[in-house]
């Protein structure tokens, strides 16, 4: 007779957000199938759902293609060693969560008919890497996608994706926003490179503010896996810290968000706001030639019309976001408008919850090992 395995899953996430969404995705898949066990790498919110992390997440937030081939050497390493651990403890599935640059390497290398792949929030290739829908289709077995507009785009590659709803939507809850008039959020980022960047440009627009309005209230979102002692600078400038960034994004009246999954944050919040990114010359210019957008705010891409204002690279000056940061608090019809647009949003990602409808179609294939 035959012993019984529990299920196994092997499964990874490389920065604060795709933790989050990951987090809850365990959480959901453990609700049906209490003894599951979760390999991979991650973060702390993982880790406390039972994940098995070979790497910190600290290692691996990294940004930028010379800030990534800094660090070849590191995910070689990382490569090799969840490969052997897939070999040792072989997991009945693998869910890459977001994280691209990595997981289609690996996904590539340890995907078999023993070890289907099913991918969590899927890479942005409309974004970024088109050319390499080709790729993704040989290395995948189900594709579950965040944004409804994805199904169609991949399906035009012959993957099957399938739109489960947008994770940030349980996320957020539905507590009310009760706006401080005089406050502000400022969101620098949480990878190493982006506090590197943007936390001196941060610490100026306070400066800048601080001068020119002083009652203004400016509040610093800092993610967990941020060392305190990177942020001194804007605490020297006037700024405070904060830990809770959802809480901020309802109660600051308006904010500079760095570009990435933040400003989705900001816009399901409600907080009108602008886009700012600063990185280093080289990774901007490839960037540039690479990217198959018109912005980066995903706001605006889903609307399909540029609502959102956005300072990258050298726009991204102290005293032209000092004072937009102004005319974001004081532009009546601008704030109108910022408004009606998120609420578009909202409606457009509403749903029975992301993280319980990939749940059901992980748990489906893992009843059928």
């Amino acid at each position: 007779m035959d012993t019984y395995r529990p299920p196994r899953i092997f499964i990874t996430a490389g920065e604060p957000s795709g933790d989050a969404h990951a987090a809850r995705l365990m959480a959901a898949i453990r609700k049906q199938v209490p003894d599951v066990i979760f390999e991979g790498f991650g973060g702390p919110q993982m880790e406390m759902q039972g994940l098995r992390s070979l790497a910190h997440i600290r290692d691996l937030a990294v940004t930028g293609f010379y800030e990534v081939a800094k660090r070849y050497s590191f995910f070689m390493d990382l490569l090799k060693r969840c490969e052997k651990a897939i070999a040792v403890n072989k997991p009945d599935l693998f869910i890459p969560v977001d994280y691209p640059g990595f997981n289609m390497r690996l996904a590539a290398r340890v995907r078999s008919p023993r070890l289907p792949v099913v991918w969590y929030i899927a890479p942005q290739l409309w974004a970024w890497g088109e050319k390499r829908a080709a790729e993704l289709a040989k290395v995948v077995d189900r594709l579950l996608v965040v944004f409804p507009f994805e199904v169609e785009f991949f399906g035009k590659h012959n993957i099957k994706a399938e739109y489960v709803g947008h994770p940030l939507i349980e996320a957020m809850g539905d507590a009310p926003a009760v706006r401080d008039p005089h406050r502000v959020l400022l969101m620098p980022g949480s990878r190493r490179q982006e506090i590197h960047h943007h936390v001196p440009l941060i610490a100026s627009v306070v400066e800048h503010l601080r001068k020119t309005h002083p009652h203004m209230e400016m509040v610093v979102a800092k993610s967990a896996n941020v060392d305190a002692a990177s942020m001194q600078s804007l605490i020297d400038a006037g700024a405070v810290l904060s830990s809770d960034a959802l809480t901020e994004m309802r109660r600051c009246s308006a904010g500079l968000i760095k570009a990435g999954t933040s400003t989705l944050e900001a816009t399901l919040a409600g907080l009108p706001f602008s886009t700012f990114y600063r990185t280093s010359t080289l990774s901007f210019y490839i960037s540039k030639h690479l990217a198959k957008i018109s912005s980066v705010t995903l706001a605006n891409l889903l609307l399909k019309r540029n609502v959102v204002r956005e300072f990258i690279q050298s726009d991204a000056k102290p005293e032209l976001l000092a004072d937009d940061l102004v005319d974001l608090l004081e532009n009546a019809p601008r704030r109108h408008e910022l408004d009606a647009a998120m609420q578009e949003v909202q409606h457009m990602l509403a749903g029975a919850g992301a993280s319980l409808t990939a749940a059901a179609i992980v748990t489906s294939m893992l009843s059928r090992r």
